[in-house]
């Protein structure tokens, strides 16, 4: 099998995917829905509603969540909409949601990227080289780096840099150490930086430790190859490993900080927007509100599609980094 048509395989899996997890988020937010109807009509007996108020509340309820079709019906317009990014209205923000989550996602991505992209540069660079110069000064370094970021919560790192931003510290002997005022923003990449660092420096030394030990390797340096050549051939065959774990790490990392990175630094981005449209926050307070849930999974959506597309150019990169894996 070529390579073009094992990365159509990928891409047509990667949709099939997006469509099933779809479908069962379409289930569960109709269940959500009927749950919420079924409340809303309780509280309105509860109230003193007669039965004729009832009916016409319960009518009007499912007309305006779309429970007055077939489900049938329902879904397939669930599945055109994924498509055409029709996505409804958001009551929590009183607009359309794909207006809300786009501004959101790239306030999101604006920490992200850089964080992701620092953690996994300085990661592989340290890990392979403390791999090469094993049980050195770099070596021992990183390693004790690594195990206090795996010590230390990521939104600790957000509020130790937000309380230091900006600050002098006096020294003995005169000096002052002055701490660079920083952006939220900045903030935030430093502390998904720190979240993902441990990880790429863990998997980066245990894959070029693995292929330190092989013959190419012990030939080259009896030839006398400098180190950057060395480490350029190691990082070449040791970039499988550390591609296949990595981004399975960076998915549940991020997925899991950028939700406290947020809260704690107040970032209107896409992990606020589900928090405020569960309830759990409304206008930077505690306030409970109610749960807008056409919101709340395309938010949650969003999440997934970012992981499916990881997933799926994870697969490309190991097709083109082992030929093997697109020939099987």
């Amino acid at each position: 099998m070529s390579y073009l048509r094992y990365v159509l395989r990928r891409g047509a899996f990667a949709i099939a995917s997006v469509y099933a997890i779809v479908t069962i988020a379409f289930v569960l937010g109709m269940a959500t829905i009927r749950s919420d109807i079924e409340n809303a009509l309780a509280f309105a007996e509860y109230q003193g509603a007669s039965p004729t108020e009832l009916a016409r509340l319960e009518r009007s309820l499912e007309s305006t969540f779309g429970l007055d079709k077939p489900l049938l019906d329902s879904l397939l317009g669930w599945w055109i909409d994924v498509a055409t990014f029709d996505w409804g209205y958001s009551s929590a923000f009183d607009e359309p949601i794909l207006a809300v989550l786009d501004e959101r996602v790239l306030h999101t991505l604006e920490y992200v990227v850089p964080g992701v992209v620092l953690a996994v540069v300085l990661g592989v660079l340290i890990g392979l080289y403390g791999a090469l110069r094993r049980d050195g000064i770099v070596d021992w370094t990183a390693r004790l780096i690594a195990y206090l970021l795996l010590g230390i919560p990521s939104f600790m790192v957000a509020i130790y840099v937000l309380n230091l931003t900006g600050t002098t510290i006096g020294l003995p002997g005169g000096w002052v150490l002055v701490f660079v005022e920083l952006d939220d923003k900045t903030i935030a990449a430093l502390a998904v930086a720190a979240a993902l660092l441990a990880g790429q420096l863990r998997f980066a030394r245990a894959a070029g430790l693995e292929q330190t030990g092989e013959e190419f390797v012990k030939m080259l340096r009896a030839k006398g190859v400098g180190r950057i050549r060395l480490a350029r051939h190691v990082l070449r065959n040791a970039a499988l490993p550390i591609v296949s774990l990595s981004i399975t790490e960076l998915l549940t990392v991020l997925v899991l900080n950028i939700y406290v990175i947020e809260r704690v630094l107040d970032i209107d981005g896409l992990a606020n927007v589900s928090l405020r449209a569960v309830g759990v926050v409304e206008g930077g307070s505690m306030t409970p509100v109610m749960a807008d849930v056409p919101l709340l999974v395309w938010s949650v959506m969003v999440i997934v599609f970012i992981g499916i597309t990881l997933s799926f150019l994870q697969d490309v990169l190991l097709g083109y980094l082992d030929p093997r894996i697109g020939t099987d």
